[in-house]
This record gives structure tokens, sequence and C-alpha cells, in this order.
């Protein structure tokens, strides 16, 4: 699937959730940084139907507004007014701005370099012997940097090494709880989000757990003790 095609499937999804929970949306890629704004319906139907689930939802401006964007290679936000979201529909939202942003560089940077707008004076480079100390190339991930990342649940991958000790101890935690989430690994390893994607990827990729299930957390799949494994008998 093409970047357009993938950018728009996504932008269709957005309007899908805004559609549902009266709000409005503005995708903004003529200006840096790239800007997703949301805001409430403003007519007079969806403000009489916001101030009935007050109770419920809570109060929102009507002249209030979200603009994600990213800021130093991650997503952040500001709010305007009072804002009121639940933080199922503010991760769907956050998630797709991250894949539309995506998408949207990739189309950017394909068009400019096949018209050759760029030529090699002002073609932009990062060195290598620039790197923060704190910052690795993004092929340490184990992908190869000529492809696009592969898709799994919506979520892009992130450049974050994780060891087999990790994963092991990932594995007897999702195992204990019968259940995997990256939330769940976060609490119980005490690491970014990001980290705790990818090893959620790597279990998936080992067989530890299934296929991502939209909401729901993944189930943890059986598992056979080595053969050669021989019971303590009691003397």
């Amino acid at each position: 699937m093409s970047e357009i095609a993938r950018f728009e499937a996504y932008k269709k999804k957005l309007q899908g959730i805004c559609d549902e929970n009266n709000l409005v949306f503005r995708f903004r890629c003529d200006t840096y940084p790239i800007t997703l704004t949301i805001k409430p319906l403003t007519g007079l139907e969806e403000q009489l139907s916001m101030l009935e689930g007050v109770e419920d939802n809570g109060y929102t401006s009507p002249d209030a507004s979200i603009v994600f964007f990213f800021k130093d290679g991650g997503i952040t936000y500001k709010t305007s007014q009072t804002f009121t979201i639940n933080d199922a529909l503010f991760s769907k939202i956050k998630s797709l701005f991250k894949n539309l942003h995506y998408c949207w560089l990739q189309f950017f940077f394909r068009d400019i370099i096949e018209r050759r707008v760029l030529n090699e004076s002002t073609m932009p480079a990062i060195d290598d012997d620039v790197y923060p100390p704190d910052v690795e190339p993004l092929d340490t991930y184990g992908g190869d940097p000529d492809e696009p990342p592969a898709e799994d649940d919506g979520e892009l991958p992130f450049p974050d090494s994780v060891d087999a000790t990790e994963i092991l101890e990932a594995a007897r935690i999702v195992r204990g709880a019968n259940q995997a989430s990256a939330s769940m690994l976060q609490r119980h390893m005490g690491i970014g989000y990001a980290k705790a994607q990818r090893i959620i990827d790597e279990l998936e990729a080992q067989g530890v757990i299934g296929p991502y299930n939209g909401s729901q957390p993944r189930e943890v799949l059986p598992y056979d003790e080595p053969d050669d494994v021989e019971e303590t008998q009691e003397p």
C-alpha cells in the first residue's frame, strides 16, 4: 500500500472517530512542526448534546482545542480552555496522528527526491558523530533502514534495543498474568511505552503471545516444558 493510500485510510479512520464524538480535526502539514488540531463541534445541536452529557463525560469549552505535534523526537500536545477527553479516545487520536505524520513524511521525502528538488549541497544530513549520547541510529532495532516499519497494531516501531534478559522477564510476567499488553509491561518492568511495545513485538515473534486483538490484551499462547527437564522426586 502506498503512502498516500495509507494516509487516506488513517485520515478516514480519524474522521470516523471524530464524527462519533462530536469533534472536528485539522491536520496541517504546510508548516513546521506538522500539527493535528482537535476541536469540539460548535453547532447548537452539538453543544446541547455536550451539555447534556457533562455529568458523564465532563465539561468541554466550546472554543477548546488539543494540538498534537512532534518535539525532540516524541509526540507532545497542548490544550486550550477546558477539554475533557477519556484516555481511550485520547490514545486513539494520538496513535492516528503518529501514523498520519509518518505517512506524510514518507510521501513528502519520496516526492522531493524523485523530483530532484534537493541536490547534494542542499540535502539535509546528520553525521554519525553528532548523535546525542542517548540516541542511537535507527538500524539498532534490527530493521532494514531502507524499508518502512512493518505494520502491526497501527503503532510504528521504535529504535529501542531489547536484550534477551528483558524478553525472558517479560515472558515470565505475561505467563504469570495470563495476558499481555504494553501498559502491563510498563508497570511491572518500569520501562517506557516504546520499549514495552518493542518487547510485545518480540514476544509475538517468538510465539509467546498471540497477534494484536484490538483493545483486548493479547492472548498468552500455551507452551511445553522441555523434554529433558526431569521432575525432582522426593527421597
